[in-house]
């Protein structure tokens, strides 16, 4: 019994594959950033954030740029650093130890996290804020405790 590859299953077989493939490399399908609502103490939505591997972006709930966190290799370490976006990228504070600091050193709000969420307080332990980090959440939490303590209005 001969199989011809001209029949109408090998040809939508192909047609079949070429989709799968054009759709896997669609830029729509990617997973990254993740985006995550920040909320107050309240449970309202005050910003969002768009969370990637190595930095995380902070925008107003109506999607204006606040600033952004991210890893700087210096000598040989990690460290957080965070600036504000008014086009100037503006040194404004650091992160380390669960701890959030201004660019002066002073400490100004800590932060921690679960499996799912991530919480913000205030240096007198007073609770800022929420939101939920599913993936890379060591840099999603000291992103959104800069949100939320200010740091980003400085």
């Amino acid at each position: 019994m001969l199989v011809r590859f001209n029949h109408p299953f090998f040809q939508f077989r192909w047609l079949f594959l070429f989709c799968i493939i054009w759709l896997g490399l669609s830029a729509e399908l990617f997973a990254l950033p993740i985006k995550t609502s920040i909320l107050n103490p309240e449970k309202q939505p005050v910003g969002r954030a768009l969370v990637y591997i190595d930095y995380i972006e902070l925008q107003d709930m109506d999607g204006t740029p606040k600033g952004r966190l991210g890893f700087v290799n210096i000598k040989g370490g990690f460290q957080l650093f965070v600036v504000r976006d008014d086009g100037q990228q503006n040194l404004v504070g650091s992160a380390k130890n669960r701890r959030l600091y201004d660019k002066e050193g002073k400490l100004i709000g800590h932060y921690d996290w679960t499996t799912f969420w991530s919480y913000v307080y205030a240096p007198d332990g007073t609770k800022l804020g929420e939101a939920k980090c599913i993936a890379f959440r060591g840099i999603c939490s000291a992103g959104i405790a800069s949100f939320l303590t200010g740091l980003l209005e400085q």
